[in-house]
């Protein structure tokens, strides 16, 4: 009977460690698949924009699985090919459906600066959409040559910005959007709040769309050796066929992506056609180290809980953004940071813990360079404020300083079309309840909030001047809650150069007094994760025992472990055996 009960007690472990052992095998076939293969000695990298990419690389170590390579990797990418004597040119796929114009003007720049070490750039586009990203066109307009298939005509070009208002929707279902704005120019509320566009709106939207507008007019005469008034008249000319896309010199050749990928390998002299991501930049040693701290998304505070195994990170927490700058800061390798910020804002609270995070590295003797992605503004800029430097693209989207608050209140919507009636008990403060939505604010609630916002408004401000070295008064004449490009930035005084994310790693440099021809090598925070605790994550196992399963994995796939398992799975079936035949007995 004891047998019986070791034998049973065997088989459920071995059920467990059978489905252990598929997780283990995953681990195994994601290593084989990643394993580098060797790379020609001549090559042309393959780079496709159609679709979208982040700002920043991702620190769940699984999240590349399941996407297109970051901004910042691919721009990294081309400045290691642009030295490498192995990569001959690139070979791009043009994005026609869309991309920030500041993500393209650093594309741009980084593939001008990689043909200027004698290699060439071919791009093909192929629209087949009823529009044709402008921002898109401009990335890849300088390569030595543009290819556009015959079948797809030039689309219409240029800028739209459309903004749906809810007021009068909320209104027709007894809704209301109650919200307090520091200043006029403060619209993140206004589709709740208005039922058009007020004039201070209108105003900062076509002044935004104006400036980025005019810089990709100028960037795309200048690469395509037109005048910026032939550059204009093309692109508010289009919609038009392939063939008067190269009367009109927006293209060079017409024909199939195939046929631009044999032209390409051709100008690379017998090279081979190697995909963008798999490109190996080869090893470098020794040089100086500058931390790059990066923070994308939606600035919030609270537990750092990611998302899912393979979720990239699109959330600025101040609690991982600001321990990133103190590690970063307390790294004695680290000559100097650059703070890469893409985000549209958020919380007060979470900004002015980042910020202070950053005042802190720069108290600690560290230089800090702020690059601004396509958007770095409210929290996004406050977060900047006190960096040594900041540097913009010229069609980044910042400023907005100022802030916005309030509530949307459906409690009357349930109760009509629901027939709820909700009653609420409370105690302490009066003004608990302000933020129900069940109701409007009260007088009471209503002032008490206002002098939240007026309070948070005078902070940013004062610490605005104080990290730009401006008095309150001019830090005001140019906030009011106005967003700018990075170009009127400049000419304002709350950025400090123009350029992208090569730019402010070159500053950095120069203002760690780091030679233009000394080694740099660039150190991510956060750290990527430790790709057994992510895996854990998801089945809320631990590093360690995810890490241990590998280890197990490692000695199985040892021959002589092998051995000893056969030989244990002999002395297995003949204790299965004899148990069978006790019980038939």
């Amino acid at each position: 009977m004891k047998q019986f009960f070791i034998t049973v007690a065997g088989v459920v472990v071995g059920s467990i460690i059978v489905s252990l052992l598929g997780w283990i095998l995953l681990f195994s076939f994601i290593g084989a698949a990643s394993a580098p293969a060797p790379q020609p000695n001549r090559m042309v990298l393959a780079l496709d924009l159609r679709a979208g990419m982040s700002d920043q690389q991702p620190t769940n170590p699984f999240a590349a699985l399941g996407g297109a390579p970051s901004l910042l990797d691919t721009l990294n990418r081309i400045e290691a090919a642009r030295t490498d004597n192995r990569v001959r040119g690139i070979f791009i796929r043009a994005n026609t459906g869309g991309m920030p114009a500041a993500q393209a003007e650093e594309l741009r720049a980084a593939l001008a600066s990689f043909r200027t070490s004698g290699k060439f750039v071919v791009a093909h586009l192929q629209n087949d959409g009823i529009r044709m990203g402008m921002p898109g066109y401009m990335a890849i307009a300088d390569s030595d040559e543009v290819w556009l298939q015959e079948t797809s005509e030039v689309m219409p070009m240029g800028l739209s910005a459309e903004v749906t208002f809810f007021a009068g929707t909320l209104q027709r279902y007894r809704m209301q959007a109650q919200f307090e704005t520091r200043e006029d120019y403060k619209t993140a509320a206004a589709n709740l709040t208005e039922r058009d566009f007020t004039p201070a709106h209108r105003e900062s939207v076509m002044s935004l769309m104006g400036g980025i507008y005019d810089n990709m007019l100028a960037n795309i005469a200048a690469d395509r050796g037109i005048t910026v008034d032939q550059a204009r008249a093309a692109i508010e000319a289009t919609p038009f066929t392939a063939q008067e896309g190269v009367t009109r010199q927006l293209v060079d050749t017409l024909g199939r992506p195939e046929d631009a990928a044999r032209r390409a390998l051709e100008l690379g002299e017998e090279a081979e056609l190697v995909e963008f991501a798999h490109y190996r930049a080869p090893l470098q040693r020794g040089g100086r180290t500058i931390a790059v701290v990066q923070g994308e998304g939606a600035i919030i505070s609270g537990p750092d809980e990611g998302g899912g195994v393979f979720a990239d990170d699109s959330v600025f927490n101040s609690d991982r953004i600001a321990e990133a700058l103190l590690e970063a800061s307390e790294n004695d390798d680290v000559a100097a940071i650059v703070f890469r910020v893409s985000s549209p804002g958020g919380s007060v609270v979470a900004s002015d813990q980042i910020l202070a995070a950053l005042r802190t590295a720069r108290e600690r003797g560290k230089i800090v360079v702020v690059s601004m992605g396509d958007v770095a503004a409210s929290g996004g800029y406050y977060v900047s404020a006190h960096a040594n430097e900041i540097v913009a693209s010229p069609s980044t989207i910042t400023g907005s300083i100022g802030v916005v608050g309030g509530k949307l209140i459906i409690g009357p919507a349930i109760d009509y079309y629901l027939s709820t009636n909700t009653e609420t008990i409370s105690m302490g403060s009066p003004l608990i309840n302000s933020f129900t939505s069940e109701r409007p604010f009260t007088p009471e609630e209503r002032a008490a909030f206002a002098g939240f916002i007026d309070r948070a408004y005078a902070q940013f401000i004062a610490l605005v001047a104080e990290g730009r070295e401006m008095t309150p008064e001019q830090v005001r004449a140019v906030a009011q809650g106005r967003v700018w490009t990075g170009q009127q930035a400049l000419e304002r005084g709350l950025v400090d150069h123009l350029g992208g994310f090569q730019v402010a790693v070159g500053r950095a440099r120069a203002l760690a007094g780091i030679g233009e021809d000394e080694r740099v090598n660039l150190r991510y925070y956060p750290a990527q994760d430790n790709p057994f605790a992510a895996f854990g994550r998801l089945f809320g196992a631990s590093a360690e025992s995810v890490e241990t399963l590998a280890r197990i994995n490692a000695v199985l796939s040892d021959p002589r472990a092998r051995q000893a398992l056969e030989a244990l799975r002999e002395d297995d079936a003949n204790v299965r055996a004899r148990a069978d035949a006790m019980h038939i007995e």
